[in-house]
């Protein structure tokens, strides 16, 4: 069997691309022949994919949000006719298309072909939480669309927890497999701490981390709030932020910390490599996670490796698999949360402990790949069944 991955940018390495590569490793382990499609690789990218296939345009399309106006949304025409052009002249090659992220999932159109779509959440305007009514009608058109394309062409929907699950049933009106993520734990369980309290001066500091882009789902904001909330309890206490901060959201977190004089508390890095960000996990004292609906999954189960404490908001989809295993703590009270860790900080270690065991027995890659694979297996076979009717 050949599966085409279909992901518009591996622009940055980020959760989804991390999915992506993941599989295709995996998948190419076990003698299966993949590629992943897309229209853009960043250089730092192409060093981690150097022994996967690729196939992408001759010259890389740029990368942007494109929900952050209607001009940028008007861009996505481009993308979608650049990886349409691409998938038309490959598909025939391959047995599975599995499409990732929007707008992946409209490449395929017009051409039938057995495909699987790991939905990380349906298409939205994520990043903009306040639309200009020209965006939200264009937002109401594309829905209608997007339903028609999926319902009419992609063979079998996967999410990875009850949460996203939900939203496709809500959505689509269509039942979908619940496969969650894995997670490179023997990688995360690695990291040396001392690395970066001797870089960013953390000794005799209670850390908080949060990692991911400045966005309004990520909702950097509510982590900078407990600390001005706490920073009188919690004298010594540091909050590192990890992402891509040049968004207009991040401009407004500088102004906001800088406002409230803030600086000497709350440490923004930038975009970190995954070595430099796993032994963060380690450095820290608690992760805080108060995203909403949007991305951000790997990120609080690679902090349990390091046998952190991890707080997670109640919007993030998988919120529900951390509260009924009792790896995490699950409220939208980040101030108690963070509060109770400080105070209690055995209690929360053996949580931590307890969910790095639940990582390594139940979600590795290995998992997240086989049954992936089996769902490509089932489709394709449907397909064959469907020839020879």
């Amino acid at each position: 069997m050949k599966v085409l991955i279909v992901h518009p940018h591996m622009a940055v390495y980020g959760g989804a691309e991390t999915v992506v590569i993941k599989l295709s490793q995996n998948l190419t382990e076990k003698g299966v022949e993949t590629a992943i499609l897309t229209l853009s690789v960043s250089p730092a990218l192409l060093d981690v994919c150097k022994d996967l296939r690729l196939i992408k345009p001759a010259k890389n399309f740029p990368y942007t949000l494109k929900s952050t106006s209607f001009l940028h949304a008007t861009g996505l025409i481009n993308e979608i006719f650049g990886l349409r052009t691409l998938v038309r002249k490959n598909a025939h090659l391959f047995d599975v298309i599995n499409f990732h992220n929007f707008p992946a999932t409209w490449s395929l159109f017009p051409i039938n072909k057995p495909s699987v779509w790991m939905c990380n959440e349906p298409p939205d305007l994520w990043t903009n939480p306040n639309p200009s009514v020209p965006l939200r009608l264009l937002r109401n058109c594309g829905r209608q669309v997007d339903k028609w394309i999926v319902n009419k062409y992609v063979t079998s929907i996967c999410v990875a927890d009850k949460f996203n699950a939900e939203r496709v049933s809500d959505r689509y009106g269509r039942q979908s497999s619940i496969i969650p993520y894995g997670i490179d734990c023997d990688f995360v369980s690695r990291g040396n701490g001392k690395k970066m309290v001797d870089k960013f001066c953390l000794e005799d500091k209670f850390v908080l981390l949060q990692v991911g882009w400045f966005t309004p789902q990520k909702n950097q904001l509510e982590s900078i709030e407990v600390v001005k909330k706490l920073k009188n309890d919690i004298p010594n206490i540091k909050l590192i932020l990890v992402g891509s901060d040049d968004s207009s959201y991040a401009r407004m977190i500088k102004s906001y910390i800088h406002r409230n004089n803030l600086e000497d508390q709350i440490l923004l890095t930038g975009h970190l490599s995954k070595e430099c960000v796993r032994d963060l996990y380690h450095a820290c004292n608690v992760l805080v996670h108060p995203i909403k609906e949007q991305g951000g999954w790997l990120t609080p189960f690679e902090a349990l490796c390091a046998s952190k404490p991890i707080i997670v908001s109640r919007k993030m989809s998988a919120s529900d698999i951390i509260e009924r295993e009792k790896i995490g703590v699950v409220t939208d009270n980040f101030v108690e949360a963070v509060l109770n860790i400080h105070n209690n900080p055995e209690k929360y270690l053996n949580m931590a402990i307890k969910g790095k065991q639940f990582v390594v027995d139940k979600l590795s890659w290995e998992k997240f790949c086989k049954r992936m694979l089996k769902v490509f297996e089932n489709v394709n076979n449907l397909n064959i069944v469907g020839i020879h009717a």
